[in-house]
């Protein structure tokens, strides 16, 4: 930054300082939100850690996780033909002027999360998104642990190339068992490639500033409206006031009130 006419050395070296304190406190700020969200979340992965043998048996991924070598991702075609010729931008999927928004906070490891995304989402991009009457938000949670991040990031990533729903829903279709060191670079690469992905390009995006701020504002977000499990989910008009949702199963049916209502508020 230039100094402005005028200033002299120690003036200079104040307006210095005074900038780096700044962003140190704002550095500060942003790293106490996070530490409050993983907080607040705790207890979720306690109890998902509990119940995650019983989800796995009923449908979820294999005894190890992930995909074993030389296997390709299982749900590619069913996952393009739910995506193809629907608007990506960044974390929203849907016409961007929809008249209302559906939020969704997820950790790519939650088990109930790939319920929803298997059970739930399909219904609702078929009858709410792809007409355009809705559009759908994304916001990524991190709190389950270290294969969490690792996903987040490649996830993040993947909103940069607008990719960012093929790459969840696939990565969903193929998860693994709970921090069990399934996303691995090549668990990655395969889910990415197979979502359309320039992969190596996700790769050296993942550990950049805007990849981390992008997760960063959703678990800001998160902080904003209380939001302790996941999935959870935001609805109301677009650019208005959202309100948290609350549902009693995640399939799509459980859904379609509230969207519905919305929609007709918004008119």
């Amino acid at each position: 930054m230039s100094s402005p006419p005028g200033q002299t050395r120690k003036e200079r070296r104040a307006q210095m300082r005074a900038e780096r304190k700044a962003r140190e406190q704002a550095e500060a700020e942003r790293a106490l939100r996070r530490r409050r969200l993983r907080m607040g979340l705790a207890a979720v992965a306690a109890a998902v850690a509990v119940v995650l043998a019983v989800v796995l048996i009923a449908g979820g991924a294999g005894d190890d996780g992930g995909l074993e070598p030389g296997e390709e991702p299982a749900g590619v075609a069913e996952s393009r033909a739910m995506l193809d010729g629907i608007p990506q931008d960044g974390i929203v999927l849907g016409d961007p002027d929809a008249p209302v928004t559906l939020v969704e906070f997820a950790d790519l490891q939650c088990p109930f999360c790939r319920q929803y995304a298997v059970g739930a989402l399909p219904g609702i991009v078929e009858d709410y998104v792809r007409p355009g009457r809705v559009r759908l938000e994304l916001r990524l949670l991190r709190f389950m642990g270290v294969d969490s991040q690792r996903a987040a990031a490649v996830a993040a990533a993947a909103a940069a190339q607008d990719r960012l729903w093929n790459f969840t829903d696939l990565f969903y279709r193929n998860q693994g068992r709970e921090n069990s060191g399934y996303v691995t670079d090549d668990f990655l690469r395969k889910i990415g490639e197979a979502a359309g992905l320039d992969v190596d390009r996700a790769f050296r995006d993942r550990d950049g500033v805007p990849a981390e701020e992008l997760i960063m504002e959703g678990e800001d977000l998160a902080n904003e409206h209380g939001i302790d499990s996941t999935p959870s989910f935001l609805v109301g008009p677009t650019g208005g006031r959202l309100e948290r949702l609350e549902v009693t199963s995640l399939d799509a049916g459980s859904f379609r009130e509230a969207l519905d209502e919305a929609l007709a508020n918004a008119r």
